[in-house]
């Protein structure tokens, strides 16, 4: 019997994002964390759940789910996005605060062209709620979980892609223990939707590993 999944998105995601990869493990049983980005927040509450992390949904967890949990498995993730002395793989903090300058005016502007960097093609950006992804942008400029990552006391596995534009390639090598990292050769930053049957896989095999 496998752990639980509770599923965390990413920025300008909602939970649907997770139904291709979802659909290949129909044998566990999984629930969706909804940051309310299109629609009402909803933190479904999962005794030691095996925890399943896109981009921001990681460092989002790792502040807020209590623990313990009975492994995570990152991807695309990281447990610090901006730039600093100490984290010199980190993006430069100005690109969060243009984004932030610009999201009062424009947020259906800034949303889409972020999800076309993704690799969306086409965001659809119409059922936005720009109150909660302004507020998920401030709090990403400073949020910093490493300590919190390396205090885990749970299995992890981190999934990244090689050509993934939003979080580059040294980034996800300086976030992830070595022996933690597996790299999608080729892969971007939408690993779950452009490589869902991999990603599946990785998920599966790394649950049969778990004590919980």
């Amino acid at each position: 019997m496998s752990p639980p999944i509770l599923a965390v998105h990413g920025w300008g995601f909602d939970p649907a994002f997770w139904t291709p990869m979802l659909d290949r493990l129909p044998d566990f049983k999984a629930e969706r964390v909804d940051l309310g980005f299109r629609g009402e927040p909803r933190i479904p509450k999962v005794a030691r759940p095996l925890i399943l992390a896109h981009s921001m949904g990681l460092a989002w967890a790792l502040t807020n789910i209590p623990r313990p949990w009975a492994g995570v498995l990152a991807v695309n993730a990281f447990p610090r996005f901006t730039r600093s002395p100490q984290f010199v793989e980190g993006v430069p903090p100005r690109m969060i605060e243009r984004m932030v300058a610009r999201f009062s005016s424009a947020p259906a502007e800034v949303t889409a062209e972020f999800l076309g960097r993704c690799g969306v093609e086409s965001p659809d950006v119409a059922t936005i709620r720009p109150d909660p992804l302004r507020k998920a942008l401030v709090w990403l400029a400073g949020c910093d979980q490493r300590s919190a990552l390396k205090m885990l006391g749970c299995p992890l596995l981190a999934l990244a892609g090689t050509l993934d534009p939003i979080v580059p390639q040294a980034m996800s090598i300086a976030g992830f223990p070595p022996e933690c990292l597996v790299l999608a050769e080729g892969g971007g930053h939408l690993l779950p939707l452009t490589h869902p049957d991999w990603t599946a896989s990785q998920l599966r095999a790394f649950a049969a590993r778990l004590r919980w």
